[in-house]
């Protein structure tokens, strides 16, 4: 997929109603990805995530579960060669 200009696509998973890629306007913010995610399923750690960290173009977030051993809120990606 070719990258659209002032379009970022995130990785979302864990405790949200549909895990998988979105894409948002840069400068969005965690809160934004999970939203576009369909939202926090009830037992999602919000506390422990920082929903107002700016994501970036190929970020992977994972929200975790309450009682979850903690897991990285926002990792970015590491490149395979």
């Amino acid at each position: 997929t070719v990258a659209e200009p002032g379009v970022v696509a995130v990785h979302v998973s864990g405790a949200v109603r549909m895990p998988g890629l979105v894409r948002l306007p840069a400068g969005s913010r965690v809160a934004d990805a999970v939203a576009a995610a369909g939202g926090a399923l009830p037992d999602a750690d919000l506390q422990s995530t920082n929903l107002a960290a700016t994501v970036s173009d190929a970020d992977h977030i994972v929200v975790p579960m309450v009682g979850e051993d903690e897991a990285p809120l926002l990792a970015t990606h590491t490149q395979i060669t």
